[in-house]
């Protein structure tokens, strides 16, 4: 079952369209990761599966629910962390935890207060007293505590060193380890994402280029390197290829429909493609076939 989907999701600002017929589908217990650059159309879905933002075309479904129609009951199995969230600067730490623990009966006050010593956070401080970095912690730490179903992460490492980054990123994994959750993660440093999502979508110019399990792409997607010179229309005939070229000394083929036994009688050496790689090869492979209107 999919716990979050979108299909055909078109959304302008005026004249200019920031999500193109976009397609997403969040399997129930996911970690999710919806990558791109900045300004690709990343918040602007998330504000369209959040019910804060009305679609031009398409539709997208939350636990089955319209986001603009969604039972108070539903909403509240979603924990969401929006880029830009703040609380009131005047706002202490205690305060916002007594307001935000009194929205969910299934508030966990030892998961806060755990998170709390883990961030280095007290209830005494007051918001706006926090770096950028602390108030983040604090969000998170806030939204963990609400022991969602849902958990909908809009760049979640900004403002976060590499050193927090690592634990955040920890705290998700021993989460969904815990207990069943889903999670989507909206990023552009996918170093950081790559050790904790198991299924991917590579947005570019608001359109899904590619979406699979990342076990699956690393399995199917791999760089042959083949001696100069080597037979293309035999190559072609075995795999399927998503680019080729050459260097000084060896031809690259990275291919998508990669099997060892496809390789027979094949003089070539395997290279793994990690998630970066991966997404810049679908990108350019998006902006070479052109974005349609």
């Amino acid at each position: 079952m999919n716990i979050i989907e979108a299909k055909g999701l078109v959304r302008y600002f005026g004249a200019t369209r920031a999500v193109a017929e976009l397609d997403l589908h969040v399997p129930r217990g996911s970690i999710y990761g919806l990558l791109g650059e900045n300004g690709c159309g990343k918040t602007t879905t998330i504000n369209m599966i959040m019910g804060a933002l009305l679609p031009n075309q398409g539709t997208v479904r939350v636990f089955g629910e319209d986001p603009l129609t969604m039972q108070p009951a539903t909403r509240a199995r979603i924990g969401y962390l929006a880029d830009e969230m703040e609380l009131p600067k005047w706002m202490s730490l205690k305060e916002a935890i007594e307001l935000h623990s009194s929205y969910f009966s299934t508030w966990d006050r030892d998961e806060l207060w755990r998170l709390m010593e883990i961030f280095e956070l007290t209830a005494t401080q007051t918001f706006g007293a926090l770096s950028k970095g602390q108030k983040r912690r604090f969000l998170i730490a806030l939204i963990v505590a609400q022991r969602p179903d849902l958990l909908i992460l809009d760049e979640p490492s900004g403002g976060l060193d590499v050193g927090v980054r690592r634990q955040f990123l920890d705290l998700l994994v021993d989460i969904a380890g815990e207990r069943e959750i889903t999670i989507l993660i909206a990023s552009h440093i996918l170093s950081d994402v790559e050790r904790v999502v198991d299924r991917v979508a590579f947005v570019k110019d608001g359109r899904t280029v590619r979406e699979a399990a990342l076990e699956d792409l690393k399995g199917t997607v791999k760089r042959l390197c083949l001696p100069l010179g080597s037979n293309r229309c035999e190559l072609e005939k075995r795999f399927d290829i998503l680019s080729l070229q050459e260097t000084s000394d060896v031809q690259l083929a990275t291919v998508s429909n990669f099997d060892e036994e496809r390789l027979d009688g094949l003089e070539c050496r395997i290279e793994h493609l990690n998630l970066e790689e991966l997404f810049l090869l679908y990108n350019e492979q998006a902006a070479v076939e052109g974005v349609p209107a």
